[in-house]
């Protein structure tokens, strides 16, 4: 077979993929051009799927939750060589999520490897460019927290309504980083997690935050579990400080209720997968200011 029919079939393969997940289903059409090991890299290289079937559920549960406007494939770069090819070429996508629009342009690199006559895709890999990320209208102006003379009602809006929160740890010399996070308590976006909170009668300031085990800040926690968690509205001036030391959850049923459909794209094994962590936190601390005055709410 010549090069340049080669060439045609990788690209073809391509376009059949990205059309795929452009219409967000019938992904069972794209078996013939995975391999049966093939593997996927996440952007970042910290995690990894391998097998058809695992990264085909990656690619299903991930465009199945959101609505592409645009995913254009250009300026490709198929290498041959023999049994085996290397594409790379660069992506422009517009897609909605979770009531977010985002924007991205990158590269995509591809490895495919020939098998009885046909080609198939061994191994794969994002480099995204970078990401731009436009509001829906109903997350712009008002926040919906809700200031009371209660301080804990204040407290608990604040958790409720804030769609990002700041997990700070400690590393080996002291330093603290931080990381922002999805705020599970969000009602908005997670509401099917609002009984698990609920059902926290001990401490109603409990929070549980997803994270890789394979990250960074997971081997910061491993060797030093103080932490501190922080809700603001910065329109109003609003800020909470949750301190205390953090659980990583093993009990699989925990996690598999606190998984969400659409988080292959982070955790591509699933949820008993290794690199899908839960962490709670059960405050022993709370700490803030409300306007122009601090607070501290004891527990």
């Amino acid at each position: 077979m010549n090069k340049q029919k080669t060439k045609e079939q990788i690209w073809q393969i391509v376009q059949a993929v990205n059309h795929t997940c452009m219409e967000g289903k019938g992904f069972e059409k794209l078996n013939p051009y995975f391999h049966d090991d093939v593997v996927m890299i996440s952007p970042g290289i910290n995690t990894h799927a391998q097998g058809r079937d695992v990264c085909l559920r990656t690619y299903e549960d991930a465009c199945s939750q959101m609505t592409f406007h645009k995913l254009d494939a250009s300026d490709e770069h198929i290498d041959v060589y023999g049994d085996a090819v290397v594409s790379c070429h660069k992506y422009e996508c517009i897609w909605e999520f979770q009531g977010k629009k985002f924007e991205d342009t990158g590269h995509e690199i591809l490895v495919f490897v020939r098998q009885d006559k046909n080609w198939q895709i061994a191994w794969r890999t994002l480099i995204p460019g970078s990401r731009q990320i436009e509001k829906c209208p109903a997350e712009e102006g008002q926040t919906g927290v809700q200031i009371s003379n209660y301080m804990q009602e204040t407290c608990m809006s604040l958790m409720s309504n804030m769609p990002v929160c700041y997990l700070t740890t400690i590393d080996s010399e002291g330093f603290p980083h931080t990381n922002a996070m999805n705020n599970l308590r969000y009602a908005r976006q997670y509401p099917s997690l609002a009984d698990l909170f609920k059902e926290e009668k001990d401490n109603d300031f409990v929070v549980y935050l997803s994270t890789s085990m394979l990250s960074p800040k997971m081997v910061r926690m491993k060797a030093n579990p103080k932490v501190s968690v922080y809700f603001c509205d910065a329109n109003q001036l609003v800020g909470m400080m949750l301190g205390g030391e953090i659980e990583i959850i093993t009990d699989q049923e925990i996690k598999n209720r606190i998984w969400q459909k659409g988080w292959t794209m982070y955790y591509p094994n699933g949820p008993e997968g290794p690199e899908y962590g839960i962490i709670k936190l059960v405050p022993s601390k709370i700490k803030g200011r409300c306007k122009n005055g601090p607070f501290e709410i004891k527990l």
